[in-house]
């Protein structure tokens, strides 16, 4: 698999975070025998080599319907029984669990099923759910390794995070914990700088992030990105090529709607292959939120799909109006109906998103669909630009009369 010098110079991150995928999977696979399955995988260097070995310990009495799970679920590459220790040991091919770095060989994994005269207790290693919020924290007490999902609300400009803590109330529950990552402050000043200060957002976002995979081994990573946010959480992404997630909400987004997302596709969904990127990325758009369009015109980083969608296939978009039907603007997500309809069957539950109740830009004035041309979108920069000249021109001025009047006063001092 790998050499033992580099394993753990470099690769045992990586391993370490295969192990735990793959304990999750088994878990999920063999989760319909009773008594449950007691299941630890860990990394071992031996031999010059690494390799992840999982030891599953079963009672006597559902033994032959653990191996038939094992044998439906897994390619095994060969079995041995070992009576004398009562156990089988599988040297087994999983196509779920994918590895990113090295050849056909490094898919190996060892599995170790031993048998038990006990009833084993573990707790399930699948999402709890509960039917409605609770005032409480329903996690209170338990253990960051008992986590099996964090789900991260990332805010927008303008904006220090006071939706949060109503989207977290009504997606916390047993074994789903919402973590806020807040930057602080961003004004339309910075956003619309013809220069990108999004530096320390991105540093900040992404310093949460990695400190939470550490506080949350055993967790699924999922994110909810609101306007800004959106452009931060992909400059993140982009700036560690192993974050990975399970499912990724983006609303309101400034983010460019031109935007390659098959360059990460493999990041999201935790790597499964077997299904469609789109299942683990949502676009919602407000059907008259004119924002991402204006931040297009007027910016000169941004895009806007959160009006218009993301131009790809990997990403699910939809388009939303406010209750009554009148138009969906920048921040009709955070209605605890929205929340519970739209986001929890999503993220919790993992069912297929609702189709949105509006069309794309149908409550947008039609002097700010204008701007959904280019050429308009440039006169727009010329515009911005002239300011951003002037404003600095003025600057110059204000500056050069400021030092000529210190230095008269000076000359008159002396």
């Amino acid at each position: 698999m790998a050499d033992t010098e580099d394993f753990h110079n470099d690769g045992y991150a990586r391993e370490q975070a295969i192990s735990t995928k793959l304990e999750g999977y088994l878990g999920d696979c063999l989760r319909a025998l009773e008594p449950r399955v007691s299941i630890s995988c860990k990394v071992r260097a031996k031999s010059g080599s690494a390799t992840v070995v999982c030891e599953l310990a079963v009672d006597e009495s559902a033994i032959e319907d653990a191996e038939q799970l094992i044998a439906s679920e897994i390619r095994i590459v060969s079995r041995k029984d070992d009576a004398v220790a009562s156990r089988l040991e599988y040297v087994a091919v999983i196509p779920a669990i994918i590895k990113h770095h090295g050849d056909s060989a490094d898919q190996v994994f060892e599995l170790v099923l031993s048998k038990a005269r006990y009833q084993l207790v573990m707790p399930a290693p699948t999402i709890l759910r509960l039917t409605e919020a609770n005032d409480s924290d329903p996690n209170y007490g338990c253990p960051a390794s008992e986590m099996k999902h964090v789900i991260l609300l990332i805010h927008g400009i303008r904006d220090i995070g006071a939706w949060q803590n109503n989207v977290s109330r009504h997606l916390t529950q047993r074994g789903t914990q919402v973590e806020q990552i807040r930057y602080g402050y961003y004004p339309e000043v910075q956003f619309l700088f013809p220069l990108d200060l999004s530096g320390g957002p991105v540093k900040r976002v992404l310093k949460r992030i990695r400190a939470l995979q550490n506080q949350y081994p055993n967790a699924m990573m999922s994110v909810i990105a609101h306007s800004f946010g959106t452009y931060v959480f992909l400059k993140a992404l982009e700036a560690d090529s192993d974050l990975e997630f399970w499912k990724v909400i983006f609303c309101g987004s400034v983010a460019d709607d031109q935007f390659e997302w098959s360059d990460l596709k493999r990041r999201v969904g935790h790597g499964n292959r077997l299904r469609a990127t789109r299942d683990f990325v949502l676009n919602d758009c407000g059907t008259g939120d004119a924002w991402p369009i204006l931040g297009t015109a007027f910016g000169w980083h941004y895009g806007m799909a959160g009006a218009t969608g993301f131009s790809e296939g990997f990403v699910t978009n939809r388009f939303h109006r406010a209750v009554g039907g009148t138009k969906g603007g920048h921040g009709v997500y955070f209605d605890p109906k929205f929340v519970l309809e739209k986001w929890k069957p999503f993220l919790i539950d993992d069912l297929a998103p609702s189709h949105g109740d509006g069309e794309q830009g149908e409550h947008i004035f039609c002097f700010v669909r204008l701007l959904y041309h280019g050429w308009m979108r440039l006169i727009c920069k010329v515009v911005a630009a002239i300011i951003w000249l002037s404003i600095a021109a003025a600057l110059v001025i204000g500056i050069s009369c400021i030092w000529s009047l210190l230095v008269n006063i000076a000359q008159r001092l002396s």
